[in-house]
């Protein structure tokens, strides 16, 4: 008889590819703006480097930059893509919009977009918030479609958030860590939890 622990779900983990916004280094959270024409590449790329694994479905975030990333992704692998707001990036509260130049003498800067605490911009969410949330998504996710391989395209510093709150020691923030289209694959065991594979699957 087959154990529980013997069952894994595999999870592709991806950035949506290069937005207007990321370009001139603005803050997008969960505001968002149009893939640029290198971001469609990015996407159409990112198709590549997963088409020959066995996916059955992609899950994004609800914001457009993610979903966009889907429907280029889809013409490469013909597979159906839902959408799932605990993906969506981290709420950045009054920092979204603004530019990264004009926030870096803030105090707290440093804190809220390299290290995983409780801190957080004025109505946003602190790093800790967004990687619990990341975590329970990805999570259900993964229990809800055991033995499946899922392309799951979310945002950079979602990302961080996550990686950091399952233990693994990041340094930098979410543009130096994760460059758009970037994928990590990641496998979830159910009744042990997330391991993170060596490999990388970009080009």
């Amino acid at each position: 008889m087959k154990n529980d622990t013997d069952t894994t779900t595999t999870l592709y983990l991806a950035r949506h590819g290069e937005t207007q916004w990321n370009k001139v280094k603005r803050f997008q959270g969960q505001f968002d703006s149009e893939l640029t024409p290198l971001g469609k590449q990015q996407s159409s790329e990112l198709a590549q480097n997963v088409k020959h694994q066995p996916l059955d479905f992609i899950v994004t975030s609800t914001l457009g930059r993610a979903i966009a990333t889907s429907e280029i992704c889809q013409q490469v692998i013909n597979i159906l893509s839902h959408t799932n707001a605990g993906l969506d990036e981290r709420n950045l509260g009054q920092w979204q919009g603004q530019y990264i130049s004009d926030l870096k003498s803030e105090a707290i800067y440093n804190e809220v977009l390299h290290e995983l605490t409780n801190t957080a911009p004025k109505d946003g969410e602190s790093a800790i918030s967004c990687g619990q949330r990341i975590y329970k998504a990805v999570e259900d996710i993964a229990q809800q479609f055991p033995s499946k391989h899922i392309l799951i395209i979310c945002h950079g510093e979602a990302l961080r958030c996550f990686l950091s709150y399952l233990g693994q020691t990041l340094t930098g923030n979410a543009y130096d860590l994760f460059s758009n289209g970037s994928i990590c694959e990641l496998t979830y065991q159910h009744g042990v939890g997330f391991k993170q594979s060596e490999q990388s699957l970009d080009v």
